[in-house]
């Protein structure tokens, strides 16, 4: 931890720096950073290190997430030392510090000519990644900081402003760094990402601009890449709460290091496939998770368009769901709360507990977690469910919503809409902006309306509010057109249904699924249930085209996609 004056006040000011900083740093940049960007800045950089004792080492910036890998850029100084040393597969690897940390990376793309390598680390790490997307614009005069990160895990810094001097792609400023922050980052004051430091000369120190840094990253699907195996019997796995951390004792010293690898019993239990070793080594990335993310986590972006009533009164209201089978998860989910039959009661998706596989037929004595707007997670009961309309209620014991959903209203169809969802494993609620939009529909049920709100797996079952937060429909998914809703009308339907009926699973008198829908709204003709196709999760390499529709280099993270 850091404490620093806080400018302007002289009040002393914790900020959450990894590491500490270093002794030679100017302590006052710090101070004239705001707690938020100083905090960020610390979490942007690392150090990067040749393993067994070799001389090299430098900085590297928290690049993007993609899958189970954390990426890391840094200067091809880097890669140089590592193809003339290289040997063995060991001889790709790079120590990696976070702090105190050491973590095991493995050198990925990287460019000699243009002066940019990647280190990936197959670990969930605690950083803040830079943003690529709009570069901002230099101007000469501009006050900068340079970081850097030592081996020995402290944070540096020094200022200096952008000089009007270049030397071809490289700009110039005036910051004085040392060999150590080679490969770190350059921000403003205001913490936009300007640059990558490369070297020093008797002007200042020479940095890559961040436009030029997104021009060659994208072109490295066209480079060489450097496959890393890891040799499986170099780890010990000890279980350390929910993740693994391998002991790894250095064959020239007695000295036992704490290195990072996945936790590969995660997938099962989540429900997942298992991916391989060699999977992992080539930088595979799962997707199609209930966990990816989507649109602006809570408070920021259309969050802040919300009134406080709007924004508190869904806190209240939304939960996340999950399905178990004994341990494994089946499913997961976004709900909320609704006034029904006299109870707060939660409406979501039956997608919750449908068969894979099936349109008529639900997976019997499935386990229904509920997490609550608390973060308390507690048992749910299944109600009722229509597989046909995609619509299922689920009872919560013991909890009460002060202000669940009323879904009767009349609607402006030009209205903008807002998805929200949240994430049962990670607790983060979610929100996306759109508006409705008219378009043959691509699913079977005829009642699906479309919003332009952008949503993954996470947000299925998630309410559609207009800005006011009024109910609109029930969020699907479908990753093609748009995102299909169930109107408010046709749900309350389904829900007036249930009050008459129960449940609505047609069974033949075999006991399977019969081919029939079973109950339908009464101008509803269709001779066969509906389907609600889900994507799978699997397994497929980053530069796959299935999961380059979000235009951002921050999408992934350690295996699963984040903000």
């Amino acid at each position: 931890m850091i404490f620093s004056q806080e400018a302007g006040r002289g009040e002393t000011t914790e900020l959450l720096i990894s590491g500490d900083l270093h002794r030679g740093s100017n302590q006052c940049i710090w101070s004239e950073l705001s707690k938020e960007v100083a905090s960020n800045l610390s979490k942007s950089v690392v150090s990067l290190a040749l393993p067994n004792g070799q001389e090299l080492a430098c900085s590297g910036i928290a690049l993007e997430c993609v899958g189970n890998v954390t990426r890391f850029l840094t200067s091809a100084s880097l890669a140089r030392a590592l193809i003339g040393n290289r040997s063995d597969h060991d001889n790709l690897k790079v120590e990696v510090r976070l702090g105190r940390d050491v973590i095991t990376g493995f050198l990925g793309e990287y460019d000699l000519d243009h002066e940019i390598a990647v280190v990936n680390v197959m670990s969930v790490l605690d950083v803040h990644v830079v943003l690529l997307n709009n570069p901002a614009k230099l101007e000469p005069g501009c006050k900068v900081v340079a970081l850097g990160h030592g081996i020995s895990g402290d944070v540096m810094a020094t200022d200096g402003i952008l000089t009007d001097n270049s030397s071809g792609e490289l700009k110039l400023s005036t910051c004085n760094i040392s060999k150590v922050y080679e490969g770190g980052a350059l921000f403003d004051f205001g913490g936009n990402f300007f640059g990558m430091n490369l070297f020093r000369d008797s002007e200042g120190t020479f940095f890559l601009p961040a436009r030029m840094v997104l021009h060659w990253l994208t072109r490295f699907t066209s480079l060489r890449r450097i496959k890393f195996p890891v040799r499986s019997d170099f780890f010990r796995a000890v279980r350390v709460g929910q993740r693994f951390t391998a002991e790894v004792r250095n064959s020239n010293s007695n000295q036992e290091v704490h290195r990072y690898v996945p936790d590969m019993d995660q997938y099962e239990e989540l429900g997942y496939p298992k991916p391989s070793i060699s999977m992992l080594n080539d930088g595979m990335v799962l997707i199609n998770t209930f966990e990816d993310p989507f649109g602006d986590e809570c408070g920021e972006g259309v969050w802040r368009e919300l009134s406080e009533t709007t924004s508190s009164n869904i806190h209240e209201n939304i939960v996340a769901l999950a399905s178990f089978n004994g341990e494994t998860r089946f499913s997961a989910c976004t709900g909320f709360f609704i006034e029904w039959n006299g109870c707060s009661t939660v409406l979501t998706s039956a997608s919750l507990v449908r068969k894979s596989g099936y349109e008529n037929k639900i997976v019997e004595n499935l386990r229904i977690e509920v997490l609550l707007p608390t973060k308390k997670r507690v048992e749910g009961t299944l109600q009722h469910y229509d597989l046909h309309y995609n619509v299922a209620l689920v009872s919560v014991k013991g909890f009460h919503a002060s202000h669940p959903a009323k879904i009767q209203h009349l609607w402006d169809d030009d209205c903008d809409v807002v998805a929200v969802g949240y994430c049962f494993k990670s607790g983060k609620l979610m929100a996306a902006r759109g508006e409705q939009f008219g378009m043959p529909v691509t699913l079977d049920c005829k009642y699906l309306c479309y919003s332009t709100c952008k949503i993954t797996k996470a947000g299925i079952g998630g309410p559609l509010l207009d800005f006011d937060g009024r109910f609109i429909g029930m969020n699907f998914y479908e990753k093609k057109v748009g995102t299909p809703f169930l109107l408010w009308r046709e749900i309350l339907d389904v829900l007036e249904h249930f009050k008459t009926e129960g449940s609505v699973a047609k069974v033949d008198h075999a006991g399977k699924p019969s081919c029939l829908p079973g109950w339908t709204m009464a101008e509803d003709c269709s001779v066969r249930p509906n389907s609600w196709p889900v994507p799978e999760p699997s397994w497929c390499h980053p530069d796959d085209p299935k999961i380059q529709s979000t235009g951002s280099l921050a999408v992934y993270m350690n295996g699963w996609k984040e903000f």
